[in-house]
């Protein structure tokens, strides 16, 4: 029997070969793919991995602060604790949820609901379940840490207005982006990276000037492992560079408001509703702007049910409306300013030319009432308006004719949006992307072409009506103040002015502006002065409609105004009518007149007469502003003389 069969061993030797083949085949393919993976698509794989490795935090930056003329800070910015839970970190997920729920005081269906939701969550997603958590609420969280390890804390910064309502439509507030938001935000404005969630301005400065506000957000890589969970990083030179950049604030807006005067208007409004506004004449610079009523906008910086918005928005005191811009009225008497100064310019009349006053006009088979039953008396320019004798412009707006006056409304401005802001887009060259602050109204100035396209009048009845400044004619608060300012700014009609500067969140000025100015009025300068001693014996004058406002201290003039609501028949008696049937209360002004520096427009709603009501606003407005600054030139003073 022989050992060994030479068929059986180069079988096994045909095998061995094969096998050694196949072997080598399958290393050369395992080689092949390495090489492909590693050297071939390397630099595709290696970024791949490091997006599975590295997460992405983002640093949200915080809004620029808003601070007035003088930097007092109005817009700051809070520190917001949000409450998350990432499923895969919690120890006991039912009982963290229960002692939630204790901090939180959920109810139990809340507590059940909560539960499912993070049940159904990613392992290590974070899941928002409080926004905004107090002090009290954070310290709980901090003190039961032990037990609540799936539990973290988020801190923002979110705004916080300094004086609550007195600012609500001149800052406006912030409001969190949602997905209608972002759709049309990521259209417009790219450039801002916008994303769910983010803080954006809603109203007011605080949309005007958003691009500004708005600042850079930074980001923050982080090491995690497959399941998402962050790993250290200590040691890996890799993540150790560049795996932070910084967040950058928003840029400090500062306006042209002085902050005492806006608080002292809304002292002197109490809880009437209305609208105030002061403008510097000079230079154009919006001083005070005051909406009344309005809530505070730190409402809004936390969370709001939609009942209590819808309760907000629906308060019959139209709390959202800006009644400085967009509230329309008629100027009542206070167009006679205008008025005066087109009579004079087109020679209809001359300062001593006299008309009888009754206390009534008739005028074919109507009669006009004046506010003074018993009449005037005989009346000239100078008397019509210090005493507001309605008979005197009532002939006179026929002898002017409907288009003079509404050519000389449309001259002062009155009829058109003023532009408020304006002058930052002029500058900084974007124009097209300039928007009407607070919806703002253009008003509106009859015409003779108007009334024929109406035909709800006669051109005669309307002329008589608007020389008064009643009929067809609504203006904004802001378009009475640039009116009244033409008078002390060599008859120059700006664009007011509110942002004065924009500056780094260290204070240095990177963007200062000036009002533009949109035209000049050519007036005779004896004219001009025909009306300023005439506005100016309407406060100190006897018999002058506003004497019970005259400031000792210094000259103050202007021209009271009452707007009708709704017509009423002479023989009614106004004061039994229901409050909000009362008429419109009118008041603008000047102050001090040899040399004015601030001038004032305020209309209270239903406030009756505007000797009664508005004119008491306008000289604590007047007060506040003029003493400081007479306070600061006698301190100057003696400064110098030291």
């Amino acid at each position: 029997m022989r050992l060994s069969n030479s068929g059986s061993a180069q079988d096994l030797r045909n095998r061995a070969i094969t096998l050694v083949v196949l072997f080598s085949i399958l290393l050369g393919l395992i080689l092949a793919r390495i090489w492909y993976l590693q050297i071939w698509k390397g630099d595709e794989y290696r970024q791949f991995s490091d997006r599975n490795r590295l997460k992405l935090k983002r640093l949200a930056a915080p809004r620029g602060q808003i601070v007035d003329r003088h930097f007092q800070l109005l817009a700051d910015n809070r520190p917001r604790f949000d409450a998350y839970f990432i499923r895969g970190y919690a120890s006991h997920l039912d009982h963290e949820i229960e002692v939630l729920g204790q901090i939180f005081q959920w109810s139990e269906e809340e507590v059940g609901r909560r539960k499912a939701e993070i049940r159904a969550s990613p392992t290590y997603r974070e899941r928002r379940i409080a926004r905004d958590i107090s002090w009290d609420q954070l310290a709980q969280i901090q003190a039961r840490n032990f037990e609540l390890s799936g539990v973290d804390i988020d801190v923002l910064a979110v705004r916080d207005y300094l004086y609550g309502d007195a600012f609500f439509h001149s800052l406006g507030y912030t409001g969190e982006i949602n997905e209608i938001d972002l759709e049309r935000l990521s259209s417009r404005f790219p450039e801002r990276k916008y994303r769910l969630g983010d803080e954006v301005g809603v109203i007011g400065a605080e949309l005007f000037y958003e691009a500004h506000l708005r600042g850079n957000e930074g980001r923050q890589f982080e090491v995690v492992d497959v399941r998402g969970r962050p790993v250290q990083r200590l040691g890996l030179d890799l993540f150790n560079q560049n795996i932070r950049t910084e967040p950058e604030a928003g840029k400090t807006v500062q306006l042209t408001l002085d902050l005492p005067l806006q608080l002292e208007t809304v002292r002197a409004f109490g809880n009437q509703h209305g609208s105030a506004v002061a403008m510097s004449p000079k230079t154009g610079e919006i001083l005070a702007l005051v909406s009344r009523p309005a809530p505070d906008p730190n409402l809004f910086t936390r969370p709001v049910s939609p009942r209590f918005l819808q309760d907000l928005k629906s308060d019959p005191g139209k709390l959202f409306v800006d009644r400085s811009l967009a509230g329309v009225y008629p100027p009542g008497s206070t167009l006679k300013l205008v008025m005066a100064t087109a009579l004079l310019e087109n020679k209809v009349v001359r300062p001593n030319t006299t008309y009888h006053c009754p206390g009534f006009f008739r005028y074919g088979r109507r009669v006009w009432r004046c506010h003074k039953r018993s009449g005037h008396g005989e009346v000239n320019l100078k008397k019509a308006v210090k005493e507001s004798c309605d008979v005197y412009f009532y002939n006179a707006a026929l002898l002017l004719g409907l288009d003079a006056m509404a050519e000389w409304s449309q001259k002062f401005g009155l009829g058109r949006q003023t532009r408020l802001g304006q002058e930052l887009f002029v500058r900084d060259q974007n124009v097209e992307r300039a928007r009407l602050f607070n919806n703002e109204q253009r008003g509106f100035v009859p015409s003779s072409n108007w009334v024929r396209e109406r035909q709800h009048t006669s051109i005669e009845g309307e002329t008589i009506n608007a020389g008064i400044g009643q009929g067809g004619n609504i203006s904004t608060m802001v378009q009475l103040v640039r009116m009244v300012s033409a008078y002390a700014s060599d008859s120059k009609i700006y664009h007011p002015q509110l942002v004065k500067a924009i500056r780094s969140p260290t204070g240095e000025a990177i963007l200062e502006f000036s009002a533009a100015v949109e035209g000049t009025i050519q007036l005779d300068p004896m004219h001009l002065k025909e009306v300023m001693d005439a506005m100016t014996a309407v406060v100190n004058e006897v018999d002058g409609t506003a004497l019970g406002s005259r400031v000792s201290e210094f000259k103050f003039g202007g021209k009271t105004g009452t707007s009708q609501v709704v017509s009423l028949q002479f023989t009614e008696d106004r004061k039994d009518v229901a409050r909000n049937l009362q008429d419109h209360a009118l008041f603008v002004g000047l102050a001090p007149m040899d040399d004015p520096q601030i001038a004032v427009a305020v209309v209270v709603e239903h406030g009756g007469s505007g000797s009664r009501a508005a004119a008491p606003i306008a000289r604590a407005m007047v007060r506040n502003y003029l003493s400081r600054a007479l306070a600061l030139q006698s301190t100057s003073s003696k400064e110098l003389k030291k």
